[in-house]
């Protein structure tokens, strides 16, 4: 049986990139709005209470205080990195930016025993989260746990695709304790909280919100024959360990990757970047819930009548509506409230107008 529940049939999340909330509200997020419990609880509130009364199409139930952890109305990940050594830059009107690290071979063999408790990063983390169960008795969200390759480029920068050429030992090795730290990461945050990747995808939240959504952004960067080579291997073994299980594909050429994506065993959820055939991919993922990303910049730079037509086109080509989600992700400031309400509008009708899939 599947563990794709849509809430509702043909769900739909937006997201504002920092920019936005800074601009329009004032919100920082500098590493305060992430690991201190007092700024993260003000600044959310201020963040939902904003979303309740900008866009009630979102449908958001209330704007109290909640003790939410990581960039959960964001889309921001930086913690595995940062426990593995790179180091992060925090700024008021942006999301965190992982500095690579550019680790030699000596050093990637010297985070084979690392445990991510012993890390600074993990020490904060887990101290928010403590001191959110004494306040509320609970915690809410997570936090972006940014994906394998993603780290690893992060740690070895563009020498791992040289790696994967000249020193494929290398890179094995890398992607092998980037994974395990993941799954470290991962057994931690199912232990104190009902979701995994809310932060990834808010979509998620109104599919199964305790599915594991592994970002990809890179893999655009790569062929399908080194993805198979390198990194199915770990989404399987991911798959196997956290149901439900999805893949975060941002790029606009995710039917290159289709036919290795359907040999995943328990995938049953597929974000599709903006600009990739979404007819192809349906074809090769015909059971597969699908998250069609809209383009944040046609959103901030187009008419509601060509949004509509981006919107009509996705879901032609997605099939049965039952197994289609529509998200746009990263809107920057200026974005016109009418387009995004135009996003709401068309798959409003769209429900209606199809209430038997």
């Amino acid at each position: 049986m599947s563990l794709i529940r849509p809430q509702e049939l043909l769900p739909v999340e937006i997201v504002f990139h920092p920019n936005w909330w800074h601009r329009n509200y004032g919100i920082c997020f500098e590493k305060d709005y992430f690991f201190d419990p007092d700024t993260s609880i003000a600044s959310t509130q201020r963040m939902r209470r904003a979303l309740v009364e900008r866009f009630p199409e979102l449908g958001l139930d209330d704007d109290e205080a909640r003790p939410m952890i990581g960039g959960t109305l964001l889309a921001a990940g930086f913690i595995i990195s940062e426990i593995l050594g790179c180091e992060v830059e925090y700024y008021k009107g942006a999301s965190p930016e992982v500095i690579t690290a550019k680790l030699t071979e000596r050093q990637i063999e010297e985070l084979g025993n690392l445990s991510i408790f012993d890390t600074a990063v993990m020490q904060d983390f887990s101290r928010l989260i403590t001191t959110f169960k004494k306040r509320f008795g609970y915690v809410e969200g997570d936090i972006n746990w940014e994906g394998v390759q993603n780290v690893a480029l992060n740690l070895r920068g563009t020498q791992l695709f040289i790696d994967y050429f000249q020193n494929p030992d290398v890179a094995y090795m890398l992607l092998e304790t980037v994974t395990r730290v993941i799954i470290q990461f991962l057994d931690f945050m199912a232990s104190e909280t009902d979701s995994l990747s809310v932060s990834v995808n808010r979509i998620v939240s109104r599919v199964n919100p305790k599915m594991a959504l592994h970002s990809h952004c890179t893999l655009t960067m790569i062929s399908e024959d080194h993805y198979r080579q390198f990194l199915l291997k770990q989404d399987q073994m991911l798959a196997a360990r956290y149901q439900p299980f999805g893949i975060h594909y941002c790029g606009e050429d995710l039917e290159k990757m289709r036919d290795a994506f359907a040999q995943i065993d328990g995938l049953s959820f597929v974000d599709v970047g903006w600009g990739s055939d979404v007819d192809l991919c349906r074809e090769a993922l015909p059971d597969k819930f699908l998250s069609l990303r809209l383009s944040p910049i046609r959103m901030l730079s187009e008419t509601p009548d060509a949004i509509t037509r981006d919107i009509q086109r996705l879901l032609q080509a997605a099939g049965p509506l039952d197994k289609t989600g529509l998200c746009c992700i990263n809107m920057d400031y200026g974005t016109p409230d009418e387009n995004i309400r135009t996003l709401f509008d068309v798959a409003a009708e769209y429900r209606q107008a199809h209430p038997e899939s």
